[in-house]
């Protein structure tokens, strides 16, 4: 199925959790990673249960340090 992330269009398999995505993507340690889909920023607790539906808009931002 089609999603997009980052605005890019990627097809993901039907049950593909945002833990699952993560770890697809090479980003396995989610910390330092914000998500949100459709416009919803998702808790890192919620990764695992959190299924991407056809259509949706994910967004990852890695959080940065600087001073």
């Amino acid at each position: 199925m089609n999603i997009t992330l980052n605005e890019e269009n990627l097809e993901v398999a039907e049950g593909t959790s945002l833990s699952l995505l993560l770890k697809s993507l090479g980003r396995d340690d989610s910390r330092g990673w914000a998500v949100a889909v459709n416009e919803k920023v998702i808790p890192r607790s919620d990764f695992e249960e959190t299924i991407i539906m056809k259509g949706d808009q994910v967004i990852f931002i890695q959080a940065t340090q600087g001073g």
